[in-house]
């Protein structure tokens, strides 16, 4: 098992910063997150930065902010995708549609990207894999959509020879055991990205609290299960990668300082949870 840091956390820091700062914490690798440094560079001049920092691309994730012509519900992975080749990762990390049929609208588009970019990828011997991650769900609308149960995503995983991701935050936020789901996707699974959920939250009462502070938790930090899954995944064997992805606002990133030790913790509390025995966050 590998443990990596999403670069998303630290968004609008340089990718240099957040680098060092991932070697410095002993992660072994990252997961890179498309921002406006990463597009202006270009994926080979990233590799190139990692490197320098001695800090591998292990996979690459779509932007999360609504960059033009990047976001990937209007087309962006047609360019992130050659991006991610450039980068030398082994991950592409896709996202569901918000569609109810993979037959039309969304959806179709969706499979039609995953029927496109499949023999491409295999043909290139880049080594670079698509790896579809499982939705939150926010709402029942959410619960409708054709790939948001486990199941079923791991039914399309199988069909279309894609890897898995499993977000905990994700699996919480729609009842799904995380045991459970890390089964349900084994075999494919690539990638967990790890954050926790609920808990104590400052200002509870205030909407934009919950938002800012009950998602994304660092381990420990709310509700969810996940020193027992990280210990059944070290006892059965996993050889990908735990990511971790908690939220800007959780990490402090307006205080380094703190935000290091954050990450030397969560890094202690990861290692620890691997061996079977994390205790409090």
């Amino acid at each position: 098992m590998k443990f990596g840091l999403s670069t998303g956390t630290f968004y609008i820091y340089p990718l240099r910063t957040v680098f060092r700062w991932a070697r410095q914490a002993s992660f072994d690798t990252v997961e890179l997150v498309v921002n406006p440094e990463v597009i202006a560079r270009g994926g080979a001049a990233v590799r190139r930065v990692a490197e320098e920092e001695g800090m591998p691309i292990g996979s690459v994730h779509p932007t999360v902010v609504r960059l033009p012509g990047w976001w990937e519900r209007r087309g962006g992975m047609e360019r992130t995708i050659p991006l991610a080749m450039e980068t030398g990762a082994g991950t592409m990390v896709m996202h569901t549609p918000r569609s109810e049929s993979l037959d039309a609208g969304e959806g179709l588009a969706f499979r039609q990207l995953v029927e496109r970019w499949q023999p491409h990828l295999a043909a290139s011997g880049n080594g670079l894999r698509l790896a579809v991650e499982n939705k939150a769900v926010r709402s029942a609308l959410d619960r409708r959509f054709a790939l948001t149960p486990v199941e079923r995503l791991r039914a399309f995983a199988d069909r279309h020879d894609l890897d898995l991701v499993l977000d905990t935050m994700h699996a919480g936020s729609a009842g799904v055991d995380l045991v459970y789901a890390s089964k349900v996707f084994d075999g494919r699974l690539a990638e967990v990205h790890l954050s926790d959920m609920g808990g104590h939250v400052p200002l509870g009462n205030w909407r934009l609290a919950q938002d800012l502070w009950s998602q994304h938790r660092f381990p420990g930090a709310g509700k969810l299960a996940l020193e027992e899954m990280v210990a059944a995944l070290a006892a059965a064997g996993f050889e990908g990668t735990v990511v971790l992805e908690v939220n800007p606002v959780a990490a402090r990133i307006w205080w380094p300082a703190a935000a290091r030790r954050r990450l030397d913790r969560a890094m202690a509390w990861l290692r620890r949870a691997a061996a079977g025995g994390a205790g409090p966050g």
